[in-house]
C-alpha cells in the first residue's frame, strides 16, 4: 500500500473550549501519525486514511477560530528532509485508530 507523508500543523486558541478541541485533535492525530513537535504531527497515510483524517479534523475544529495546515510530501521530499536533534520521518508499522 503506497502512502504519502502528511505534515499536520495546528494552532488552536488557549481557552477552555480551545483546549478541549486541542486535546481531541491531538488524540485523533496520535492515531494516525507521530507527534514530532508541540503542534506538529508526521503521518504516513494511504488515500483512504487521509480521507478519514480529514473527516475527523473537520468534526473537531471550528474553522473561524482554529487553524490546521496539512502539507503533502512525496517520497523525494522525505529523502531530502534535514533534521537536527531528531530522527528523519519514518513510516510506522501499525496505525491505531
Amino acid at each position: 500500500m503506497s502512502s504519502l507523508l502528511y505534515l499536520v500543523i495546528y494552532d488552536l486558541p488557549y481557552d477552555k473550549a480551545g483546549n478541549k478541541r486541542r486535546n481531541r485533535l491531538h488524540k485523533l492525530l496520535s492515531g494516525f501519525g507521530k507527534w514530532t513537535q508541540y503542534s506538529v504531527f508526521e503521518c504516513f497515510l494511504s488515500d483512504l486514511q487521509f480521507a478519514k483524517l480529514q473527516v475527523g479534523i473537520q468534526k473537531i475544529i471550528k474553522p473561524n477560530q482554529d487553524s490546521v495546515r496539512i502539507y503533502v510530501l512525496d517520497a523525494t521530499a522525505v529523502k531530502r528532509t534535514i533534521t537536527y536533534g531528531s530522527d528523519k520521518p519514518s513510516e510506522r508499522d501499525t496505525i491505531v485508530i
